[in-house]
């Protein structure tokens, strides 16, 4: 199957400043159509930074993001709009991210208008009514403010307006750290649902270790802007290779006090170096308990160490 989406060596930079703030600094990997992929790591490794990137919200310092055989980095801003229509986001925040001023109708019709999809009101009218029932609201919401909703419905109506435009690619930018835990199994189920009916394609950002597990057919795991493993979900939670990932994963609590008791919790020392002066070769070096001298002169290859299993470790085979 051809990917959907092909990232090569994306890069965002932001000036801070004398310095440079490398947030996203080399990602590698390919999205296909109808999968999840997750992406996951630590606050502050860049996981947001890179999915707006990729849809271009914010702007790249270098690599290629290639949809339906074209660089969309190359397009002009007019170009980009046709795009735009197969690109959406569910953003973090509900709370944040609809406009308080605004009825959820003219919060969902407002891709709709800006695209000139219908041409005149009555139908755009019953386009947003379609929307709002596909994510288990109705027609007497349509008229209401954000502030009526409680947040697992405004982010309902998030989900609903990232739907407008009938897209191929959604990046869902950590769309339940927000919500109640009781809440984010709806809205997770609702995205599973989606996703099976309209044949929709996620990138699924999250801090839930054990989430990103059940909703995603793949995962990257992020740290400090670089990608340290890729894999398919089960392979990756059940065979760890990277002892980032390791360390990451030994985080998760287990339902079970006793097998909770008796693990071996891998702790990490140091803090997260500043993503203004990383270190120059591998990122993870001063924290990870295997690193030996070529840890600390070169940067480590983003590789495929075992069948469809990748890590960016020069000791992946022997630790």
């Amino acid at each position: 199957m051809e990917p959907i989406i092909s990232v090569r060596n994306l890069k965002k930079h932001f000036t801070v400043g004398e310095g440079t703030l490398k947030a996203v600094d080399g990602l590698d990997f390919d999205i296909y159509p109808g999968e999840t992929f997750g992406l996951v790591g630590e606050s502050g490794c860049g996981k947001t930074t890179a999915g707006r990137t990729l849809i271009r919200l914010y702007e790249p310092t270098d690599g290629k993001v290639i949809f339906n055989d074209q660089d969309i980095y190359t397009l002009s801003q007019r170009d980009m709009q046709e795009v735009r229509r197969n690109f959406q986001m569910i953003f973090q925040d509900p709370y944040a991210s609809l406009n308080p001023r605004m009825t959820v109708e003219e919060i969902i019709s407002e891709p709709l208008e800006i695209h000139k999809i219908y041409k005149n009101k009555k139908e755009q009218s019953k386009r947003v009514v379609e929307l709002l029932e596909l994510v288990g609201l109705n027609e007497e919401h349509a008229m209401r403010f954000p502030h009526e909703f409680s947040g697992g419905q405004r982010q309902r109506i998030g989900v609903a307006r990232s739907l407008a435009l009938n897209p191929e690619f959604i990046v869902c930018d950590e769309p339940i750290s927000a919500l109640d835990v009781s809440i984010q199994a709806q809205v997770v189920t609702l995205l599973k649902d989606l996703q099976e009916q309209l044949g929709l394609t996620y990138l699924f950002i999250a801090h839930d270790l054990s989430m990103v597990r059940y909703i995603s057919d793949r995962v990257g795991v992020m740290y400090l802007g670089h990608m340290m493993e890729l894999a398919e979900s089960e392979n990756l939670y059940n065979n760890p290779i990277h002892p980032y990932t390791r360390a990451l994963l030994s985080s998760i609590p287990i339902p079970d006090p006793k097998k909770q008791r008796e693990r071996q919790r891998i702790v990490l020392e140091g803090d997260v170096p500043s993503p203004i002066d990383p270190p120059e070769a591998c990122r993870f070096v001063d924290r990870c308990p295997y690193a030996i001298e070529i840890c600390h002169k070169k940067v480590p290859e983003f590789r495929e160490v075992k069948p469809k299993h990748y890590a960016a470790c020069h000791r992946a085979l022997e630790v």
